[in-house]
């Protein structure tokens, strides 16, 4: 459930219990919870740049059509949660129709950092970490996104691929290659970028332009050495977490995600986090916290 429907939720409840005791009381709760209607765009306060993308959709179809509408990012003042929180956008759908979401918060002009869940579907241990990084207090000058899920079909259906069978770690542009055919765990696609969420991620990465992206993946247990500028804060990640800093190997890696955001997103580093079969609260956290001490490297 996302933080906006929380918000309604406690907002209606509120309302609900004043009404019982005094009229005039729950009339001004009613005021401060009313929604703005989803289908109109609301103008976003000084301070945020975000827009969010409200996309229609099928779910047969293999591309996404969005226009961008506007949010307010201003929680009610009477309900708890973050108060750095800039809004949610629905950067574009999947290959079957879902929503692919990106949580914004922080402070808006700031280092922009991008931080992905899942990209193969059952690889979800990162979803944990994202969690803690959507509440725990935040650094000032930090401008953080983080999607979920850049896979969600893959996520709903627990395989690897999206819904075309596509593994869309091999299918982003740079250096692609045609490798196997639909059905193999590393299935590139019918052409370079020829998926839906690809598109999407590339669009919305060129448009945000982070400065820092990182990938969680499952389950080699480590981070791949680097001799580029990130190599500081990828040593510094596997330091905190305890994960060994070794090559990853045993496939075949072309068209993959962060050597694209590192080629074609100016001045940006972007690295894989392999983590282990499973993730125990106390090293989820431990992510959490390396996640901002990279950032402020960054």
């Amino acid at each position: 459930m996302n933080r906006r429907l929380r918000w309604l939720c406690i907002g209606l409840a509120g309302a609900l219990f004043a009404s019982c005791s005094s009229p005039s009381t729950a009339a001004q709760q009613s005021a401060v919870i009313t929604p703005t209607p989803t289908s109109a765009a609301t103008t976003l306060p000084a301070s945020t740049t975000s827009s969010v993308s409200s996309t229609t959709s099928s779910s047969s179809t293999s591309s996404s059509t969005s226009s961008s509408t506007s949010t307010s990012s201003s929680a009610p003042p009477s309900l708890a949660g973050p108060n750095d929180f800039l809004g949610e956008e629905v950067i574009g759908t999947s290959a079957q129709g879902r929503p692919i979401t990106a949580h914004h918060r922080g402070t808006a002009g700031g280092k922009v950092v991008l931080v992905v869940g899942v990209i193969h579907g059952t690889e979800n241990a990162g979803l944990t970490v994202l969690d803690l990084l959507d509440t725990m207090p935040l650094p000032s000058g930090l401008d953080l996104w983080l999607m979920p899920a850049m896979n969600p079909d893959g996520l709903a259906n627990n395989v690897r691929g999206n819904g075309n069978g596509v593994d869309l770690n091999r299918n982003f542009p740079h250096d692609w290659t045609a490798i196997s055919r639909p059905g193999d765990w590393q299935y590139s696609g019918s052409g370079p970028a020829s998926e839906p969420e690809t598109q999407a991620f590339m669009a919305f990465t060129q448009r945000v332009a982070p400065v820092l992206t990182l990938w969680y993946h499952q389950d080699l247990f480590r981070i791949s050495p680097s001799k580029g500028r990130d190599a500081p804060l990828r040593t510094r990640y596997a330091e905190m977490t305890g994960l060994p800093y070794e090559t990853v190997s045993g496939g075949i890696y072309t068209g993959v995600a962060a050597t694209w955001v590192r080629t074609k997103v100016p001045e940006a580093m972007s690295f894989i986090i392999e983590l282990g079969p499973t993730l125990t609260p106390a090293d989820a956290a431990l992510h959490a916290a390396a996640v901002l001490e990279v950032a402020g490297m960054a």
